[in-house]
């Protein structure tokens, strides 16, 4: 036979004890009793209800019975736990050195273009305007900015700074393109008749005046430039 706890076989008997009592009272109510009597019957009973109520709580409080089986129901303690779990999907977020250089962008043929060259000169079409330029001048050629690159491989980050005009000096001028200085260490800007300037390999450019007169051969009286020969004795 199973063995009941303390506390459960009281809480057992006095619940045994409630229903027998209320039983009692029940079964002993007369029918003949008057409005008066029934009444003080139904009062003692609801007061023995009460009675019985409050003792029946008092051991059935969770705080009292909270590890023992009275109900013969297993009552497990739940601990708490905090699951730990290194996150192995980590990333580790890497910051990159910018720096500001500085850039420029040329103008199109709609401000700017070569037209023809005449001794020694070049026309330009500056602002709907024609201009003569000679080797030394500065001109207008575009407009320049600051840009953001990456230190280590000099990639754009997309954000520019504005910045003024661009202007440089033209240092080389011939019949088929004039040539103007830039920052760019391997180009320079080339403009060619009536098209965009865009950049040219320094290495590459043309710097003849485009007068370089011919070295014309002296002539002589006899073919194969020999001297005639004198005359006999």
């Amino acid at each position: 036979m199973k063995k009941f706890p303390k506390d459960q076989i009281i809480v057992m008997v006095v619940s045994f004890l409630a229903i027998v009592f209320l039983a009692f009272q029940v079964v002993s109510i007369d029918p003949s009793m008057g409005k008066e009597e029934l009444i003080t019957k139904y009062k003692s009973s609801v007061d023995s209800v009460v009675i019985a109520d409050s003792l029946i709580r008092q051991f059935v409080q969770a705080a009292a019975i909270n590890s023992k089986d009275i109900y013969n129901l297993k009552s497990v303690k739940i601990k708490k736990q905090v699951q730990e779990t290194e996150s192995t999907d980590s990333v580790k977020t890497v910051v990159q050195k910018t720096k500001w250089v500085s850039s420029f962008k040329l103008y199109g043929r709609d401000k700017i273009a070569y037209s023809f060259y005449f001794n020694g000169k070049a026309k330009f079409s500056i602002n709907g305007r024609t201009q003569e330029v000679k080797v030394g001048d500065v001109i207008t050629v575009g407009e320049s900015f600051l840009k953001e690159v990456i230190e280590s491989t000099n990639e754009p980050t997309g954000k520019t700074k504005p910045g003024k005009e661009y202007s440089n000096k033209v240092i080389a001028i011939n019949e088929r393109a004039v040539y103007v200085d830039s920052e760019d260490k391997k180009n320079v800007i080339r403009f060619k008749p009536n098209s965009d300037a865009t950049l040219f390999n320094r290495g590459l450019m043309d710097t003849s005046s485009g007068e370089e007169k011919e070295s014309g051969s002296e002539k002589t009286d006899t073919p194969g430039g020999r001297r005639p020969a004198r005359g006999g004795r």
